[in-house]
């Protein structure tokens, strides 16, 4: 009888052109944005500053350079799998969490209600370590929600996140696996 370490792995996320990171990795520093608290061009308070630096965001190169590309831990449960940031620094072993906007971000290791992801393939298959047998894979994201991940803008903010998406917006990975039957 196989367990859950059995079909849980490491590995990264590209796509091509592009840096897949942390905000504040991406851009070397905290990154800062106001949120307007409006709707529809009415003001409605006081301008918030909100730290995005642990939101999952996408950069071109051309803009900022090739960065180091963040390691995920791939934790296969029951309903999916769980991603953890698997990287040296402050946000090692966080999971990946959708906030109040549906953007990731990188949340407590303790989170009381994980999100759990559908890795698809180009058919729309579901993909598990199991049926994974070349290390790289074109995938997309598909949360509980039966949403996709792609890219997203956030008021208030001039950066791309990563976050919930409609179908027809859904972002394709290549998966590059690193490791595999991988304990947590």
């Amino acid at each position: 009888m196989t367990n859950d370490s059995q079909h849980s792995f490491i590995a990264t996320l590209h796509v091509p052109n592009h840096n897949l990171h942390l905000l504040g990795a991406l851009h070397g520093q905290s990154v800062i944005v106001t949120d307007l608290l409006g709707s529809g061009g009415v003001f409605s308070g006081k301008p918030q500053l909100r730290d995005d630096s642990a939101a999952m965001g996408i950069q071109a190169h051309a803009t900022g350079g090739i960065k180091a590309t963040l390691k995920l831990y791939f934790r296969h449960t029951a309903k999916g799998y769980e991603i953890h940031i698997k990287h040296p620094g402050q946000y090692d072993r966080h999971r990946l969490a959708m906030n109040h906007m549906d953007i990731l971000y990188a949340r407590s290791p303790t989170l009381k209600h994980p999100l759990a992801f559908t890795l698809l393939d180009q058919n729309n298959r579901t993909v598990t370590e199991r049926n994974l047998s070349e290390p790289h894979t074109l995938i997309t994201l598909k949360t509980h929600n039966n949403k996709y991940i792609g890219v997203r803008k956030a008021k208030g903010s001039p950066h791309y996140y990563l976050g919930e998406t409609a179908e027809h917006k859904k972002m394709v990975f290549l998966l590059n696996i690193i490791e595999r039957n991988v304990p947590y």
